[in-house]
């Protein structure tokens, strides 16, 4: 499979590309970021709490039909038949796809070891010049809007990225046309891939196991728990790797290639590699995996089918942002409740400070603000009691955010490789003050970021003279909590050219305060970690974001000092003025 940057040039503009092709993937990502899963199984409800939204049961995706090889089709016809059973295997088996090859070709092809999901239907070019010799070639050229790699992680593609897969037919014994050459993996259309395909959130215990961090996958759905628990077992992606714990032994693996629901309980065979955990790493791994298959289960993991003993299965769930927003009106601090604002008690008036951004954690009512004061300095709102204490100064430093262990984020936008990190509890001390390694920021200009309410996350905007580019990392910490580095981050977000601000709008889904290429309009973007961006529809003027978990807590704010919130349908509705800068904790 090819993948080349030659752009085709369709009618429509690229923000209706992107929004056609990524419509019915976003459906469930723009509700809850993608982090539910279906029901699949019969289960009890009878195990641990675990965090979580409510998850209606799975009504079952539309049926992909496919028809076996007509006799005497033709070369084109073969492909078409191949790539619409390809679709059809993902539901069920792949045993009409392979009607389509050679035998020789069946023995040697590997479906699911990557998918590549194309905007539309692919054109197909048939070599006539071979066909008298009983050979021939096919290609098939489209759009590619993403990728999934056989551990099931989604990488959204470029806008006008193309892809062309050939296929080698040959006349079989029986004088028909089969493929006899064609690479691993499947061909499927966006529509396809949504039907056949399901997401499922991974979940790995942060280094403290305070919290569950989760993963996105995508996985065939004939089989989707059992590849989920294989690669819940396998550790997270890599570049998450060095931000959570890995509980499983290694070499632990299901010992039957299947999940099977059972009496009230869901049975999750192991290999005796997991007899080496201790029972506390046996019960979180209950956790995990109870959290990966999608609602709380009650769930027996064994060995030869006898029950392994654990310690009770610890009560953790996903880090969360409180639904408790911030604005700046004039100079106070206002707590935002519907529509209405009140004074907050534990910041003074920001006299004698010009704000451009603010950060809190906690409860809006005694928590400790933290102020952008101009481009140069972060301090601490003042109080009744006291004035603002400096934290940092530098050159046109980052809008903070403050994370879960009270370190505040920031550092220079223009970087040489390495991000600030402030202590709360020692604030306004040299030794406050660290640094982060990030060595892939050295030459870019950060416009934002925001670390995740896990702790274990963070979202950057980035810009490096070429276009924005978004990314998410894995954070690195010592024994003590401190951050010391980013882990290699993946690229999300491919549509976007130009951006400004960036938060956590759910659990795996980013709100992005930008315009796609090809566009002039600056919108919301929400764009999956593991999924197609998809635009929301436009609040003229719109210069700042923020959101709680869930994207029915995002609020815009407009360059004539309006507030909008995101409603139940794509509208935006006026719910302040004369306010800004809009803030979440953290």
């Amino acid at each position: 499979m090819t993948t080349t940057g030659t752009v085709r040039r369709p009618t429509a503009g690229p923000a209706d590309r992107r929004r056609r092709a990524g419509r019915a993937l976003a459906a469930g990502l723009a509700a809850g970021g993608g982090a539910a899963l279906a029901a699949c199984a019969s289960i009890p409800t009878s195990g641990p709490v675990v965090e979580g939204e409510a998850t209606p049961e799975d009504p079952g995706q539309p049926f992909v039909s496919a028809a076996s090889p007509r006799r005497d089709a033709s070369p084109d016809q073969i492909v078409r038949g191949f790539l619409a059973a390809q679709a059809q295997g993902a539901r069920g088996s792949f045993d009409v796809a392979s009607e389509f090859l050679t035998r020789d070709a069946q023995d040697d092809w590997s479906p699911v070891s990557q998918v590549a999901i194309l905007e539309d239907v692919p054109q197909l070019d048939v070599d006539e010049a071979a066909i008298e010799g009983g050979t021939t070639t096919v290609r098939a050229t489209a759009d590619v809007v993403g990728t999934v790699d056989e551990r099931g992680v989604y990488t959204e593609q470029a806008p006008g990225r193309t892809t062309e897969v050939s296929y080698g037919l040959v006349r079989d014994a029986d004088d028909q046309w089969r493929i006899d050459v064609v690479d691993d993996g499947l061909t499927i259309t966006a529509t396809n891939f949504a039907r056949t395909f399901k997401q499922a959130n991974l979940y790995f215990p942060t280094l403290d196991r305070a919290y569950l961090v989760p993963d996105a996958r995508w996985f065939p759905s004939r089989n989707w728990q059992a590849l989920a628990v294989r690669e819940t077992l396998r550790g997270p992606a890599d570049w998450l790797a060095g931000s959570v714990a890995t509980v499983a032994p290694e070499g632990t693996s299901l010992s039957i290639d299947s999940v099977p629901p059972g009496e009230g309980r869901v049975a999750v065979p192991l290999t005796d590699p997991v007899t080496a955990a201790s029972p506390a790493d046996r019960a979180m791994l209950i956790a995990q995996l109870q959290a990966s298959l999608g609602v709380p289960v009650d769930i027996t993991v064994g060995v030869g089918g006898s029950e392994l003993s654990a310690d009770d299965v610890p009560t953790i769930g996903v880090a969360t942002t409180p639904d408790e927003p911030v604005v700046l009106s004039g100079d106070q601090v206002m707590s935002l409740e519907g529509r209405t604002t009140r004074a907050v008690t534990s910041a003074a008036p920001l006299a004698g400070l010009q704000p451009t951004a603010l950060a809190f954690r906690g409860r809006a009512d005694d928590a400790t603000y933290v102020v952008r004061d101009g481009a140069a300095r972060l301090v601490t709102a003042p109080t009744a009691e006291a004035g603002p204490v400096t934290l940092l100064t530098g050159t046109s430093l980052v809008a903070p955010s403050i994370d879960r262990f009270q370190y505040v984020w920031s550092g220079p936008q223009v970087q040489a490789g390495s991000l600030q990190v402030v202590d709360l509890r020692e604030a306004g001390s040299d030794a406050a003050v660290s640094e982060v390694a990030a060595p892939w920021l050295d030459g870019r200009t950060v416009m934002s970021l925001r670390v995740a309410p896990d702790g274990a996350r963070v979202a950057v905007v980035s810009d490096s003279g070429s276009g924005a580019q978004v990314h998410v990392a894995g954070i690195v910490r010592d024994e003590t909590g401190r951050p010391t580095q980013l882990s290699a981050p993946v690229r999300v977000g491919q549509p976007i050219a130009a951006a400004t601000q960036v938060t956590w709008a759910d659990r795996t889904l980013l709100g992005v305060l930008g315009r796609a290429s090809g566009e002039s309009e600056v919108v919301v973007q929400r764009v999956p970690v593991g999924g197609p961006t998809v635009a929301a529809s436009p609040v003229e003027g719109a210069v700042s974001l923020a959101s709680a978990t869930g994207v029915g807590t995002t609020l815009v704010g407009t360059s004539d000092s309006s507030l909008y919130a995101a409603g139940t349908s794509s509208l935006w509705t006026k719910i302040a003025t004369e306010v800004r800068l809009p803030t979440y904790p953290g």
